[in-house]
Protein backbone atom coordinates (compact mmCIF):
# COMPACT_ATOMS: atom_id res chain seq x y z
CA UNK A 1 0.00 0.00 0.00
CA UNK A 2 0.91 3.61 -0.58
CA UNK A 3 1.35 6.34 1.22
CA UNK A 4 -1.62 8.26 1.73
CA UNK A 5 -2.62 11.58 3.00
CA UNK A 6 -6.16 10.85 3.17
CA UNK A 7 -6.48 8.89 6.81
CA UNK A 8 -4.85 12.22 8.26
CA UNK A 9 -7.30 14.57 5.97
CA UNK A 10 -10.16 12.31 7.99
CA UNK A 11 -8.42 12.99 11.51
CA UNK A 12 -8.09 16.78 10.67
CA UNK A 13 -11.49 16.77 9.80
CA UNK A 14 -13.06 15.42 12.59
CA UNK A 15 -10.86 16.80 14.76
CA UNK A 16 -11.77 20.30 13.89
CA UNK A 17 -15.43 19.72 13.62
CA UNK A 18 -15.04 18.24 17.55
CA UNK A 19 -13.03 20.90 18.62
CA UNK A 20 -15.32 23.51 17.49
CA UNK A 21 -18.18 21.78 19.08
CA UNK A 22 -15.66 21.18 22.22
CA UNK A 23 -15.28 24.99 22.25
CA UNK A 24 -19.09 25.99 21.86
CA UNK A 25 -19.71 23.89 25.17
CA UNK A 26 -16.59 25.28 27.42
CA UNK A 27 -18.56 28.61 26.35
CA UNK A 28 -21.50 27.56 27.40
CA UNK A 29 -22.77 28.26 23.64
CA UNK A 30 -24.71 24.47 23.39
CA UNK A 31 -26.40 22.86 25.43
CA UNK A 32 -25.47 18.62 26.37
CA UNK A 33 -28.21 17.74 24.08
CA UNK A 34 -26.77 19.66 20.95
CA UNK A 35 -23.04 19.05 22.19
CA UNK A 36 -23.78 15.37 22.16
CA UNK A 37 -25.95 15.30 18.70
CA UNK A 38 -23.00 16.77 16.89
CA UNK A 39 -20.59 14.21 18.24
CA UNK A 40 -22.73 11.36 17.34
CA UNK A 41 -23.03 12.70 13.62
CA UNK A 42 -18.92 12.99 13.76
CA UNK A 43 -19.06 9.49 14.94
CA UNK A 44 -21.54 8.23 12.60
CA UNK A 45 -19.66 9.37 9.93
CA UNK A 46 -16.29 8.38 10.90
CA UNK A 47 -18.08 5.07 10.88
CA UNK A 48 -19.40 5.07 7.66
CA UNK A 49 -15.94 5.91 6.61
CA UNK A 50 -14.60 2.73 8.43
CA UNK A 51 -17.30 0.84 6.40
CA UNK A 52 -16.82 2.18 3.13
CA UNK A 53 -12.70 1.59 3.54
CA UNK A 54 -13.66 -2.27 4.70
CA UNK A 55 -15.88 -2.81 1.64
CA UNK A 56 -13.01 -1.48 -0.53
CA UNK A 57 -10.44 -3.50 1.10
CA UNK A 58 -12.35 -6.65 1.02
CA UNK A 59 -13.05 -6.01 -2.81
CA UNK A 60 -16.52 -5.28 -2.94
CA UNK A 61 -15.52 -2.10 -5.02
CA UNK A 62 -14.17 -3.76 -7.58
CA UNK A 63 -16.55 -6.19 -8.57
CA UNK A 64 -18.21 -5.51 -12.00
CA UNK A 65 -21.62 -6.12 -10.84
CA UNK A 66 -20.98 -3.21 -8.06
CA UNK A 67 -19.52 -0.62 -10.82
CA UNK A 68 -21.81 -1.67 -12.75
CA UNK A 69 -24.35 0.40 -10.80
CA UNK A 70 -22.24 3.68 -11.80
CA UNK A 71 -21.33 4.44 -7.91
CA UNK A 72 -20.09 7.43 -8.85
CA UNK A 73 -23.28 9.07 -8.98
CA UNK A 74 -24.44 8.13 -5.89
CA UNK A 75 -21.55 6.42 -3.42
CA UNK A 76 -20.42 9.89 -2.02
CA UNK A 77 -24.10 11.46 -1.17
CA UNK A 78 -24.62 8.50 1.46
CA UNK A 79 -22.51 10.77 4.13
CA UNK A 80 -24.84 13.33 2.91
CA UNK A 81 -28.27 11.45 2.91
CA UNK A 82 -27.03 10.36 6.74
CA UNK A 83 -26.31 13.80 7.72
CA UNK A 84 -29.91 15.11 5.89
CA UNK A 85 -31.97 12.09 7.65
CA UNK A 86 -29.84 12.82 10.92
CA UNK A 87 -30.74 16.89 10.97
CA UNK A 88 -34.60 15.91 10.43
CA UNK A 89 -34.73 13.85 13.24
CA UNK A 90 -33.01 14.94 15.76
CA UNK A 91 -33.49 18.88 16.59
CA UNK A 92 -30.63 18.86 19.19
CA UNK A 93 -28.30 18.05 15.90
CA UNK A 94 -30.15 20.65 13.98
CA UNK A 95 -29.82 23.53 17.01
CA UNK A 96 -26.27 22.51 17.41
CA UNK A 97 -25.28 22.67 13.93
CA UNK A 98 -26.62 26.06 14.06
CA UNK A 99 -24.48 26.91 16.70
CA UNK A 100 -21.61 25.65 15.60
CA UNK A 101 -21.50 27.98 12.83
CA UNK A 102 -22.98 30.95 14.54
CA UNK A 103 -20.71 30.45 17.38
CA UNK A 104 -17.38 29.52 15.19
CA UNK A 105 -15.18 32.55 13.64
CA UNK A 106 -15.54 32.67 10.19
CA UNK A 107 -11.90 32.71 8.74
CA UNK A 108 -11.75 28.77 10.55
CA UNK A 109 -14.68 27.94 8.64
CA UNK A 110 -12.86 28.80 5.57
CA UNK A 111 -9.24 27.93 6.77
CA UNK A 112 -9.86 24.32 7.04
CA UNK A 113 -10.74 24.49 3.42
CA UNK A 114 -6.51 25.04 2.65
CA UNK A 115 -6.47 21.31 2.75
CA UNK A 116 -7.89 20.85 -0.38
CA UNK A 117 -4.44 22.21 -1.73
CA UNK A 118 -3.87 18.61 -1.07
CA UNK A 119 -5.66 18.19 -4.59
CA UNK A 120 -2.25 18.10 -5.75
CA UNK A 121 -1.79 14.38 -5.07
CA UNK A 122 -4.08 13.59 -7.58
CA UNK A 123 -2.89 15.37 -10.33
CA UNK A 124 0.73 14.08 -9.36
CA UNK A 125 -0.39 10.53 -9.93
CA UNK A 126 -2.34 11.38 -13.02
CA UNK A 127 0.48 12.82 -14.57
CA UNK A 128 2.70 8.98 -13.76
CA UNK A 129 -0.46 7.23 -15.02
CA UNK A 130 -1.63 6.05 -11.63
CA UNK A 131 -5.14 8.11 -11.52
CA UNK A 132 -7.79 8.55 -13.99
CA UNK A 133 -6.67 11.75 -15.88
CA UNK A 134 -9.74 12.99 -16.59
CA UNK A 135 -11.16 12.75 -13.46
CA UNK A 136 -8.04 14.82 -11.72
CA UNK A 137 -8.21 17.22 -14.27
CA UNK A 138 -11.64 18.30 -14.39
CA UNK A 139 -12.46 17.64 -10.25
CA UNK A 140 -8.87 18.01 -9.03
CA UNK A 141 -7.67 21.26 -10.05
CA UNK A 142 -10.86 23.33 -9.34
CA UNK A 143 -10.36 21.78 -5.97
CA UNK A 144 -7.20 22.94 -5.87
CA UNK A 145 -7.95 26.32 -7.22
CA UNK A 146 -10.42 27.03 -4.27
CA UNK A 147 -8.04 25.31 -1.83
CA UNK A 148 -5.49 27.93 -2.09
CA UNK A 149 -8.25 30.79 -2.70
CA UNK A 150 -9.19 29.64 0.60
CA UNK A 151 -5.70 30.92 1.92
CA UNK A 152 -6.71 34.17 0.66
CA UNK A 153 -10.17 34.27 2.08
CA UNK A 154 -9.32 33.23 5.64
CA UNK A 155 -6.89 36.15 5.26
CA UNK A 156 -9.61 38.78 4.36
CA UNK A 157 -12.05 37.19 6.64
CA UNK A 158 -9.77 37.59 10.04
CA UNK A 159 -9.66 41.01 8.82
CA UNK A 160 -12.91 41.71 8.47
CA UNK A 161 -12.96 42.63 4.65
CA UNK A 162 -14.98 39.97 3.39
CA UNK A 163 -18.84 39.97 3.86
CA UNK A 164 -21.37 38.00 5.01
CA UNK A 165 -22.77 37.59 1.96
CA UNK A 166 -19.49 37.39 -0.12
CA UNK A 167 -18.71 34.36 2.24
CA UNK A 168 -21.70 32.92 1.53
CA UNK A 169 -20.91 33.22 -2.25
CA UNK A 170 -17.52 31.72 -1.66
CA UNK A 171 -18.92 28.37 0.46
CA UNK A 172 -21.22 27.89 -2.18
CA UNK A 173 -18.87 27.92 -4.38
CA UNK A 174 -16.76 25.91 -3.02
CA UNK A 175 -19.44 23.25 -3.45
CA UNK A 176 -20.19 23.55 -6.63
CA UNK A 177 -16.52 23.28 -7.66
CA UNK A 178 -17.19 19.57 -6.97
CA UNK A 179 -20.37 18.62 -7.52
CA UNK A 180 -20.94 20.34 -11.06
CA UNK A 181 -17.30 18.68 -12.73
CA UNK A 182 -17.88 15.49 -10.66
CA UNK A 183 -21.45 14.83 -11.52
CA UNK A 184 -21.71 16.43 -14.92
CA UNK A 185 -18.86 14.32 -16.64
CA UNK A 186 -19.25 11.43 -14.62
CA UNK A 187 -19.78 9.42 -17.72
CA UNK A 188 -16.33 10.36 -18.90
CA UNK A 189 -15.26 9.04 -15.55
CA UNK A 190 -16.35 5.88 -15.86
CA UNK A 191 -14.99 5.14 -19.28
CA UNK A 192 -11.02 5.58 -17.91
CA UNK A 193 -9.27 2.72 -17.70
CA UNK A 194 -7.97 3.64 -14.02
CA UNK A 195 -11.47 4.58 -12.87
CA UNK A 196 -11.54 1.44 -10.38
CA UNK A 197 -8.50 3.17 -9.36
CA UNK A 198 -10.87 5.33 -7.16
CA UNK A 199 -12.58 2.56 -5.01
CA UNK A 200 -9.30 1.33 -3.66
CA UNK A 201 -8.39 2.02 -0.24
CA UNK A 202 -7.60 4.13 1.31
CA UNK A 203 -7.93 6.27 -1.70
CA UNK A 204 -12.08 5.55 -1.55
CA UNK A 205 -11.92 7.11 1.54
CA UNK A 206 -11.72 10.71 -0.34
CA UNK A 207 -14.98 10.68 -2.50
CA UNK A 208 -16.77 8.46 -0.01
CA UNK A 209 -15.91 11.17 2.96
CA UNK A 210 -13.64 13.54 2.88
CA UNK A 211 -14.50 15.25 -0.04
CA UNK A 212 -18.16 14.52 0.49
CA UNK A 213 -17.54 16.32 4.13
CA UNK A 214 -15.74 18.86 2.95
CA UNK A 215 -18.55 20.37 0.45
CA UNK A 216 -21.43 19.73 3.74
CA UNK A 217 -19.24 21.97 5.54
CA UNK A 218 -19.66 24.70 2.98
CA UNK A 219 -23.70 24.02 2.33
CA UNK A 220 -23.73 24.04 6.50
CA UNK A 221 -22.63 27.67 5.70
CA UNK A 222 -24.70 28.09 2.93
CA UNK A 223 -27.54 26.91 5.05
CA UNK A 224 -26.94 29.15 8.04
CA UNK A 225 -26.75 32.09 6.04
CA UNK A 226 -30.36 31.79 4.23
CA UNK A 227 -31.65 30.72 7.46
CA UNK A 228 -30.74 34.19 9.31
CA UNK A 229 -31.26 36.22 6.33
CA UNK A 230 -34.56 34.39 5.76
CA UNK A 231 -35.63 35.19 9.48
CA UNK A 232 -34.15 39.20 8.78
CA UNK A 233 -36.81 39.32 6.26
CA UNK A 234 -39.66 37.68 8.18
CA UNK A 235 -38.74 40.36 11.43
CA UNK A 236 -38.34 43.00 8.30
CA UNK A 237 -41.84 42.30 7.35
CA UNK A 238 -43.55 42.08 10.47
CA UNK A 239 -42.13 45.62 11.15
CA UNK A 240 -43.32 46.88 8.32
CA UNK A 241 -47.07 46.00 8.36
CA UNK A 242 -49.24 48.45 9.77
CA UNK A 243 -50.64 48.20 12.94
Amino acid sequence: MHFSSIPFLIAIISGFLGFLILRLRRLGLVNNAEHNGVIALIVVLLLWGGVSGFLADWGIYARKDFLAMAPGYWLPFIPVIITVILMSVFKPLRNGLRKLVDGSPGHWLTGIHMIRILATGSLVKASNGLFPEKFAWYVGIPDLIFGVSAVVITLWARKGRVSDRGLMAWHMLGAMVILVPANGFMHLYMQEALFEELFVFPMVLAPTLVVPTLVMLNLLVVWRSIEKNMSRNTRANSLAKPE
